[in-house]
């Protein structure tokens, strides 16, 4: 189910590989790489978590147009996305034993989008329009409806100078992140190490590790946390550090005059 025009192209699949859906390779000199056990099945466009069984049917899981780009699948992942790569020069790795499901557009050039092992999305959504460089850590949780993107897609522009004030960034989650329902991670977003974003966050900014991130625009409600994906997963040793919060704020609700 590959096709490939006649690009002098470099496909490697391994022979224990299981493609259920339509690869399309286009341009010149494009690399493909799909390691042992990798399943590329059909989009999935109810995006629930990777235990779902397939919708029937067949469509287009990775389509590549353009020269020199490089699309590597590490061993034991699971490939239930939307995959276009159009422009030259662009890289995409993923990890092993990933399990991704959603949409994944890299339309432009010289960009970067890597993805370590054990890495998990359901649903969402990876945009590179621009060069620059999306890095998702190892075992990540990234859930329904997430969107990520290192710019704003279209330009903005100073009226008075002409100058586009509106420029791309790169964008890095650490190890062990979870992305919560909805949540937003804009261009520029330095995630730290076993954070987590809450749902609905828009973040665009740096967060320390091991923190939860909510709000929009996002900010720090707590700190020194650490998150498990199951429940029968035990939680850490207690370490004594103090969990540092933020300072509450008050506001009275209503107002009465001072009596004389």
């Amino acid at each position: 189910m590959i096709e490939i025009d006649a690009g002098e192209h470099d496909i490697i699949v391994a022979g224990d590989a299981i493609i259920e859906a339509r690869l399309v390779v286009k341009g010149r000199r494009n690399r493909l790489v799909i390691g042992p056990g990798v399943a590329i099945t059909p989009f999935a466009s109810l995006g629930f978590a990777p235990t779902v069984p397939n919708p029937p049917g067949g469509s287009h899981a990775i389509t590549i147009e353009g020269e020199d780009n490089v699309i590597q699948l590490g061993a034991a992942t699971r490939l239930g996305v939307n995959l276009v790569v159009r422009g030259n020069r662009n890289t995409v790795e993923v990890g092993e034993a990933c399990h991704l499901h959603g949409f994944v557009n890299v339309l432009c050039s010289d960009a970067r989008l890597a993805i370590g092992d054990g890495t998990t999305m359901v649903q969402g959504s990876i945009q590179l329009h621009e060069s620059g460089e999306v890095l998702v850590g190892r075992d990540c949780m990234i859930s329904s409806q997430v969107y990520v993107s290192l710019s704003d897609i279209h330009p903005i522009y100073d009226r008075s100078s002409g100058r586009r004030i509106n420029p791309a960034a790169s964008v890095i989650l650490g190890d062990h992140v979870w992305a919560g329902l909805r949540c937003m991670i804009m261009k520029g977003a330095r995630i730290g190490e076993g954070g987590v974003i809450a749902a609905g966050a828009i973040v665009s900014g740096a967060t320390p590790p091991h923190a939860i991130v909510a709000g929009v625009p996002g900010r720090v409600v707590r700190e020194n946390v650490d998150w498990r994906r199951d429940f029968s997963q035990a939680g850490p040793e207690p370490t004594g550090q103090v969990t540092s919060r933020p300072a509450k704020r008050s506001w009275k609700t209503f107002w009465f005059p001072r009596r004389a």
